[in-house]
């Protein structure tokens, strides 16, 4: 029973000792997609001693799931947990393992520059958006994103209740020269007969049209996303989600402006307006849209490799036609496994593009890894076992998309994104010939968005003339 007090009394101490070691000032820790790996230390979350390990990794269980982030607990001169970053970009807060209040922000960045990704956002006409809230505030991170990141998705979720609304009846007050519906007689009365305007008539009826208040929150959460972006106007998604905007502002018209949070009071009547009475909600109480205004932003995670397989997706179009070839539409080149017996593997291989004409075959697999650059740099001796293992299976994917096509020439793409570094592209190709079939399996890369036209018109020939030339 003493052992027991005792153990309570440790414990309590402890907890106080973890809450006074909360800091004042909450960090924000940061990293890029696929870098180093993050290190997250008592302090940093405010905690003491070395039993906040697993409580931390149980409170922020959601979090690194959200941004694929895999723990490792290091004890080296200090106790820590490193969070490895992968194929996702976001920022979530981190928890106190006591308190389960925020204690600190991680904001995972590309790793090509948010520049270069919004070259590919304006490129790919932002078809594929962040996931926006679920969480808490996160610490500092309003100031390290840039507003279009955020921005896109409400602009949006604006035009899709714009485009499904629905009219109701909105009761008008009008002075008319001919009655309609209710006539007040009594303030005509008081008022047109003593004035001698006896053929004006106050009324009051009801005609569809747009719920006005709504209408007003969505002039308003508009006007205030044109402000945010002209700071900055001169990048290329900047420059697109304006000129979105301005479409959006002339579609409404011009009428009264209502502050969001004053103007809804009411339940959505659609998936559409609660949707974008959320979204609306976002910008009026200043969450995560940069500036000066706040500094905390909007949780927020992305796939950066689904924004890599749209990028590749937009090049495969534009280089089928340099090359007088039909592109299928991403992921659709889907073709069926056949098996017999009872039990089953995949059903099917899916490349993400297929280019076709009549005697020709061009597969594309868009691959956001770094092993081409890998093997560039070190060879393939120089890949861990991991890598090995992994690449290996994209080779065998790749090759198995060989049989999918009964032609003479057949061709199977892996692209990969070309290091910032390097502004040549990079290429390898195998060739396998199996009776009158030639199938030649390709490695290269593309920029991970165009700095300018000129690269682009630039890339197309290079793909057109060296990388996929038939001689």
């Amino acid at each position: 029973m003493a052992t027991r007090t005792r153990s309570r009394k440790r414990s309590r101490g402890y907890r106080a000792a973890l809450l006074r070691a909360e800091p004042s000032s909450r960090p924000l820790l940061k990293t890029t997609d696929h870098g180093n790996p993050i290190g997250v230390d008592a302090k940093a979350i405010g905690a003491v001693g070395d039993r906040w390990v697993e409580p931390f990794l149980v409170a922020n269980n959601l979090a690194l799931k959200r941004l694929e982030l895999r723990p490792e607990v290091r004890a080296d001169r200090e106790l820590k947990v490193l969070l490895h970053p992968g194929p996702r970009i976001g920022a979530v807060p981190l928890l106190s393992p006591v308190t389960r209040k925020v204690a600190a922000g991680l904001l995972i960045e590309p790793r090509f520059r948010w520049t270069a990704l919004g070259a590919v956002f304006n490129a790919i006409g932002f078809s594929v958006e962040p996931v926006l809230g679920g969480a808490p505030l996160v610490p500092g991170s309003a100031r390290e994103v840039p507003p279009w990141i955020l921005a896109g998705p409400v602009i949006e979720r604006v035009a899709g209740l714009l485009q499904h609304r629905r009219r109701g009846f909105v009761q008008r007050t009008e002075t008319r020269q001919s009655p309609r519906g209710q006539v007040q007689w009594t303030q005509w009365a008081r008022n047109q007969i003593p004035s001698g305007q006896w053929d004006k008539f106050p009324c009051r009826f009801s005609e569809p049209d747009d719920d006005p208040d709504l209408i007003a929150a969505v002039r308003w959460t508009l006007l205030r996303l044109e402000d945010e972006l002209s700071t900055v106007a001169s990048s290329l998604p900047g420059r697109f989600l304006l000129r979105r905007t301005e479409e959006l502002l002339a579609e409404i018209g011009p009428g009264t402006i209502k502050h969001p949070i004053s103007a809804l009071g009411q339940p959505a009547a659609s998936e559409w307006i609660s949707n974008a009475i959320e979204a609306m909600t976002w910008v009026a109480e200043e969450r995560g849209l940069g500036g000066a205004r706040t500094l905390d932003g909007l949780a927020w995670d992305l796939s950066i490799d689904s924004v890599w397989e749209a990028w590749v997706a937009s090049f495969a179009a534009a280089l089928a036609r340099q090359l007088g070839m039909t592109a299928s539409p991403f992921g659709s080149a889907r073709r069926i496994i056949h098996w017999q017996g009872p039990i089953h593997s995949m059903g099917s291989l899916r490349p993400d593009v297929e280019l076709r004409d009549q005697d020709r075959v061009v597969w594309i697999d868009a691959k956001y890894k770094r092993h081409l650059e890998q093997l560039a740099r070190g060879g393939w001796t120089g890949l861990s076992e991991d890598i090995r293992g992994e690449h290996r299976a994209d080779l065998h994917q790749a090759l198995a998309y060989a049989s999918l096509a009964d032609v003479t020439q057949v061709d199977t793409l892996l692209v990969y994104p070309q290091p910032a570094y390097d502004p040549r592209p990079l290429k390898t190709l195998a060739t396998v010939t199996s009776g009158r079939r030639r199938v030649r399996l390709i490695l290269t890369s593309i920029p991970f968005g165009y700095p300018n036209p000129g690269c682009e018109v630039q890339q197309l020939h290079d793909f057109r003339d060296r990388i996929l030339r038939t001689t």
